[in-house]
């Protein structure tokens, strides 16, 4: 039977036994290095994680005054309106300066904080404690943050907890692909019958029905009323 111990964290009640539990600045770094970003490309940060920017998303006029990511490091977006904007990064680059930037400590498995910092209950936490006059100018910095609880399993069972989280959420891809596929092909049907239905009739002859001029079927911006609207536009302007 399994053994749990509550916890000094509002966030979570209770963890395993054996679990130990860390601050945020016990565990992380800051990095507040300066960089341009024409020496270290820009990246961008959302709630798929850490990618390259774009060369066609919008710049800013601070390209030479942004903030180093090494690989490996935590980024974060401290705005509540970016909620969720985080991630390991596996690239070396530069952000914009209302990110946080966080080295994780040697003996701590880097997916494991991925996972964990990414985490529903740890973001609301996280923007738990921020502050702001109106939600949408909320934001986070890490001096608020970073005496935050976080649970620490032993290193050997972060290892095992990553592997299991890496292999379900591939699983779950896999599975909302096939479903985005399907989707798509029904999609596809659904529109095929329709085209299909309105141009054959429901029993696929449609030689008995009459052909009319679209300017005829609808009401113009002169005001003038088409054929089914009421003003008769005579025999020989309708095809047969």
């Amino acid at each position: 039977m399994f053994e749990y111990k509550t916890t000094p964290a509002d966030w979570i009640k209770q963890i395993s036994a054996h679990w130990n539990f860390k601050l945020v600045r016990e565990i992380f770094e800051e990095r507040k290095t300066k960089v341009s970003d024409k020496i270290y490309p820009p990246l961008s940060v959302s709630k798929a994680g850490v990618v390259p920017q774009l060369e066609t998303a919008a710049k800013t006029d601070n390209g030479d005054n942004r903030k180093l990511v090494k690989i490996g490091d935590f980024v974060i977006n401290s705005r509540s309106d970016r909620k969720g904007s985080s991630g390991i990064s596996d690239y070396e680059g530069s952000v914009s300066l209302i990110y946080t930037v966080l080295k994780p400590a040697a003996n701590v498995n880097k997916k494991f904080l991925h996972y964990l910092l990414r985490s529903v209950p740890f973001t609301e936490e996280y923007y738990r404690n921020g502050k702001g006059l109106v939600a949408d100018l909320w934001t986070t910095n890490y001096d608020k943050f970073r005496n935050i609880p976080l649970p620490v399993p032993p290193l050997d069972e972060q290892e095992k907890i990553v592997r299991y989280l890496d292999k379900k959420t591939a699983q779950i891809s896999t599975f909302l692909d096939a479903k985005k596929k399907e989707v798509s092909l029904l999609d596809e049907f659904k529109r095929s019958i329709i085209a299909e239905t309105v141009t054959k009739g429901l029993h696929g002859d449609s030689s008995h029905w009459q052909k009319i001029r679209l300017k005829y079927l609808v009401d113009n911006i002169s005001g003038k009323k088409n054929y089914l609207g009421g003003n008769y536009v005579g025999l020989e302007n309708i095809e047969s």
